[in-house]
């Protein structure tokens, strides 16, 4: 049995785990809006898929809608942006969480080095940046956006703190 709803898909896990630990608030957000918009287009189209056109979340998801929201002892009930986008989340069925993962899970990751770079040298984080690792993770992949990233932060101080952080998980 899963101890959190999340844990069902180990990427979307993974994905929370990212926003949870990044250290910036304005970084934090930034994730969440993301994650709020990707959800809004995953739902549409699992539902668009499913339904053929009929716009109700669901059984399902009215069900978890109604159990969403009802503890607010968690990490992510203590700011409204990321509350709404982990209700979000949770009204989506599992291959939901896992295109969700997938589609992010990288992105969230190379934004949370980015994250722990900026805090270790006391900067910071610049949205420009962030949004250029962003769109390059999305667009382009994983590699060009760690290549992107590197440049960023420079190559040694990326490379120490990914490995730093590989130790950590």
């Amino acid at each position: 049995m899963y101890r959190r709803w999340y844990d069902q898909e180990p990427n979307c896990t993974k994905l929370l785990v990212h926003v949870r630990t990044i250290k910036d608030d304005e970084v934090r957000l930034y994730c969440a809006r993301m994650i709020s918009h990707f959800t809004e287009g995953v739902r549409k189209e699992i539902q668009y898929k499913n339904t053929a056109g009929i716009t109700s979340i669901g059984l399902p998801g009215l069900e978890y809608l109604y159990k969403f929201g009802t503890q607010r002892r968690r990490w992510y009930d203590q700011e409204q942006v990321i509350q709404k986008a982990v209700g979000m989340l949770y009204t989506l069925p599992p291959e939901g969480l896992v295109a969700m993962g997938f589609k992010l899970g990288d992105t969230f990751g190379l934004i949370g080095v980015y994250d722990t770079v900026c805090a270790e040298i006391g900067q910071p984080p610049s949205i420009h940046d962030i949004i250029a690792i962003s769109k390059t993770a999305l667009n382009e992949g994983k590699e060009a956006a760690e290549t992107l990233l590197a440049s960023i932060v420079g190559e040694d101080i990326y490379y120490s703190v990914t490995n730093q952080m590989k130790r950590l998980t």
